[in-house]
């Protein structure tokens, strides 16, 4: 143990003499960041056109926070459409007092085993020595049920084709005779419940109106509001369902100073939230798209965001998803990738075209009839990138089943689209992508992260820093990737994908981390990758 830590010392001291000004920042706190990525992740991406000719199909899906873990936050705002009426959102699921379980459950967790009767949450964490789960006194507010746009209150079914609610409000009087009208502060504020009829639209939705007293004029005004999906059947009490879309999450009262931290080893070990997603019966043949709001919100008055304690925006980008219905297969006709994509032999996510691809256009057939043809109905240059993935399989399973020489490599992956081989349209051939995965600081592909690894990437620093030739593989493999893939695996706090970049760099920082990080495993400790990403 203490030639290790012998080590250890004389090598943190010769990597400080190598370290930019940039680490002394961000150990400073700085809230420079790579991008946080909102991802709208369900269950299931295809319904069978005899599914929804018997009934709603209702798909469970999370959203996912995908990003470093060293940063801390204080608020999270969520909106997010369909591109069709026949898709809608309901049952909210958060992680707050209002979505708590009947009974407890067990959940296991890179923190360690916890029963809870809450739903824990990307923010929730454990405390004390029997690992007792806490969400933090988080504030979720939803869109899960409706609201009246000028008192806030919830609105309920009268069971009769009207909605109503209460509110409490001050009257006005005219004081001084002059028509103006002031607060009657002596009769104080009066209750009343408003009882409004509903009209039902084309469209599913319905429309009441209301007079109201406006706070500020006291002038009697009239309001008018739409209700997204109206069910005139809804027994007497019960709430209202409203777009059931946007989330505003707020750290809980005693982190609101620090702001809360992510629950568990990555970003994305538990979602922030859960929706069901509703493919109505009858919805016909077709690509259905859900995707986050990037315009402001007028309900919230923000865009989606995800924002410091100290109220600073991280960069973000988001992720939507797709929902086939009746589709029965797709024919590739042009396609947009990276030509190799790369990732860590830790990575549990199921690989996706999103991760490679802007762009994969196909010609769809569907299940329906096309009335004017009497074929299967077809549509040409769909984009179906967010439908196609690599058979459910992660960067993990393939690394440990397959990996040889310290890595894997596949030049030609095959994708597929709803659990078949995606090919071409003018070859028949099979659409591929170029797979490479390797363990994060391994450098030299020994199959271990230790101090030859940091001085590897230390040695490349020294080298770039003189104007030396350098790279950083140095093994045999002809693969022209090779470089790229080292590199990724050894810029620890950017995790740049492409090489060096002005803002990607292996540098002394890299090295220290990757010293650090085997320090800790060292000596019996555990820690994760992404507490290093800036």
């Amino acid at each position: 143990m203490k030639k290790l830590i012998s080590m250890v010392s004389a090598f943190a001291l010769t990597a400080a003499m190598f370290l930019p000004q940039s680490l002394t920042a961000s150990a400073a706190g700085t809230m420079d960041t790579l991008p946080y990525t909102l991802r709208f992740v369900p269950e299931r991406n295809f319904v069978s056109a005899e599914e929804v000719a018997n009934g709603d199909v209702v798909i469970t899906a999370s959203v996912y926070i995908t990003g470093s873990t060293a940063n801390t936050f204080g608020a999270a705002t969520v909106k997010f459409d369909s591109d069709s009426r026949h898709v809608y959102f309901q049952n909210m699921v958060t992680g707050d007092n209002g979505s708590r379980l009947d009974e407890e459950k067990t959940y296991e967790s890179s923190q360690g085993s916890f029963t809870t009767d809450l739903v824990p949450y990307c923010f929730g964490s454990l405390q004390g020595k029997n690992n007792r789960y806490s969400s933090g006194s988080p504030t979720f507010t939803t869109r899960e049920f409706a609201c009246d746009p000028i008192f806030g209150s919830t609105l309920y079914s009268t069971g009769d084709g009207s909605v109503k609610f209460s509110a409490s409000y001050y009257e006005g009087i005219d004081k001084d005779g002059d028509g103006i009208l002031e607060r009657d502060e002596e009769k104080g504020k009066v209750s009343n419940t408003f009882v409004c009829p509903v009209t039902q639209n084309a469209d599913g939705s319905g429309t009441y109106s209301f007079e109201y007293i406006d706070q500020k004029s006291f002038l009697t005004l009239q309001m008018s509001a739409t209700i997204p999906r109206y069910d005139a059947t809804l027994p007497e009490g019960s709430l209202i369902p409203d777009s059931c879309n946007s989330v505003l999450w707020l750290a809980g009262t005693s982190q609101l100073s620090s702001g809360a931290s992510f629950f568990g080893d990555t970003s994305d070990e538990f979602p922030l939230f859960q929706v069901d997603i509703v493919i109505e019966q009858g919805t016909p043949c077709g690509i259905y798209n859900i995707d986050f709001n990037d315009v402001v919100d007028p309900t919230t008055g923000v865009p989606c965001q995800l924002t410091s304690a100290t109220q600073k925006n991280y960069p973000l980008e988001k992720l939507g998803t797709s929902i086939a219905v009746g589709v029965e297969s797709a024919s590739v006709t042009s396609a947009e990738q990276d030509e190799a994509v790369f990732y860590t032999s830790y990575d549990v996510h199921d690989i996706r075209a999103t991760d490679f691809s802007d762009s994969i256009l196909a010609d769809v057939t569907y299940s329906e009839i096309d009335e004017t043809t009497g074929a299967q109905k077809t549509e040409a240059n769909v984009d179906i990138t967010r439908l196609v993935d690599c058979y459910g399989v992660t960067p993990k399973q393939l690394f440990d089943s397959q990996a040889q020489n310290g890595y894997y490599s596949s030049p030609n992956a095959p994708l597929y689209f709803n659990g078949k081989v995606l090919t071409w349209k003018d070859t028949g051939n099979s659409v591929t992508q170029n797979i490479m995965i390797g363990k994060k600081g391994d450098l030299n592909y020994d199959g271990n992260v230790d101090a030859s690894d940091a001085y590897e990437a230390l040695l490349y620093y020294a080298k770039c820093s003189v104007g030396a030739g350098a790279k950083l593989y140095n093994g045999t493999s002809t693969d022209p990737h090779m470089e790229d893939l080292t590199f990724f695996l050894a810029d620890i706090d950017t995790c740049s994908k492409i090489g060096a970049t002005d803002s990607c760099t292996v540098n002394g920082d890299d090295a220290y981390h990757i010293l650090m990080y085997y320090a800790t495993e060292s000596v019996g400790g555990s820690i994760a990758w992404d507490k290093f990403i800036k």
